[in-house]
């Protein structure tokens, strides 16, 4: 095989392969995968489910801590109100993210789930930072009210922990069954709710026992247990909007030296979200082989690589010939 049509050969792979993988015969945008449409047509009704539930405690606590004057009751009640923005947001968030790719978008609106959770983690930032101030504000006033502690309080707050939890398993079952890291990160979200609902139920106690401050250490608490949750979402969904490596290069080589045929590989990268990622890689064959044979090397490569965690959506593979033996 000559230079000349080793080059044709790798070019025409390249159109060809991509190609079938990614758009349908008439030059159409690419169509999305139905089955993780209806997965996600699923989850934001999960979240509509959910939002309902979670204003019903927000309001409920956020009520009752005005009423009552517990500062630790309204800053749990703000943090229950993030729950349901965070739900508004995973519906518009999914809502986007299911639109089919377009010119300007050829591979998709995915990682608009991944901005929707980040978003959700500003708007945690930034009630944690009144609930903060108001911490502040009570700590240095020498005529602050001290808090009414009745049995409607605990009545609250036992009530609302419970939808929550309720919340939040149902949250993580659809998550996990719809493969949603959005739903999953969102369940995360409520459960921290629950951890700061009994951190007020234990500050109501300190409270009735003379010991009203532990009202204004227990807002503190709570805003670290916000931010820590708003860090969390960041780092779980960073990943997918800076292109960081899903796979393991050396895994990725292990798999694909298996393949007959195949003399090497290098320049491996991924990217996207472990449920939905992408993977390209130069793979080294033999110069003494057809477009055919080499293209069958190329299915095979990509067939084995789709099977790696499920999640591998797309696999480009650019075939070198063996006068490339020590690539760049």
């Amino acid at each position: 095989m000559t230079a000349k049509a080793g080059l044709r050969m790798k070019e025409h792979h390249s159109h060809h392969h991509q190609s079938r993988i990614n758009a349908p015969a008439d030059g159409a945008a690419p169509l999305q995968d139905e089955g993780w449409i209806n997965a996600m047509r699923q989850a934001r009704l999960v979240f509509v489910k959910t939002l309902g539930l979670n204003i019903l405690v927000a309001v409920a606590k956020i009520g009752w801590g005005f009423a009552s004057n517990t500062l630790s009751m309204i800053a749990d009640g703000f943090h229950s109100l993030l729950d349901a923005s965070s739900n508004v947001v995973g519906i518009c968030g999914l809502t986007i993210a299911m639109k089919p790719p377009d010119p300007g978008h050829p591979y998709g609106h995915r990682k608009f789930e991944a901005i929707s959770a980040i978003v959700i983690s500003f708007f945690m930032f930034m009630t944690s930072l009144q609930v903060l101030s108001k911490a502040v504000q009570r700590l240095f006033s020498p005529k602050a009210e001290l808090p009414e502690v009745t049995v409607t309080s605990y009545i609250i707050l036992v009530a609302t922990a419970a939808i929550n939890y309720f919340v939040c398993k149902y949250e993580t079952r659809k998550g996990k069954e719809l493969n949603s890291a959005l739903l999953i990160a969102d369940s995360h979200h409520t459960m921290s709710d629950i951890y700061v609902t009994l951190t007020v139920l234990a500050t109501l106690i300190a409270i009735q026992l003379k010991f009203p401050i532990l009202d204004v250490f227990a807002s503190v608490i709570i805003v670290g247990m916000i931010f820590k949750a708003g860090y969390e979402i960041i780092m779980a969904h960073m990943g997918s909007l800076v292109d960081a490596a899903i796979l393991d290069p050396l895994i990725v080589e292990e798999v694909v030296l298996k393949v007959p045929g195949v003399k090497s590989c290098h320049r491996i990268r991924s990217r996207g979200s472990q449920e939905h990622m992408f993977i390209d890689l130069h793979v080294l064959v033999s110069s003494d082989l057809s477009i055919e044979e080499a293209h069958n090397i190329s299915y095979a490569v990509e067939h084995e690589l789709k099977k790696l965690g499920g999640g591998v959506v797309d696999v480009l593979v650019h075939l070198e010939d063996d006068r490339h033996e020590n690539p760049d």
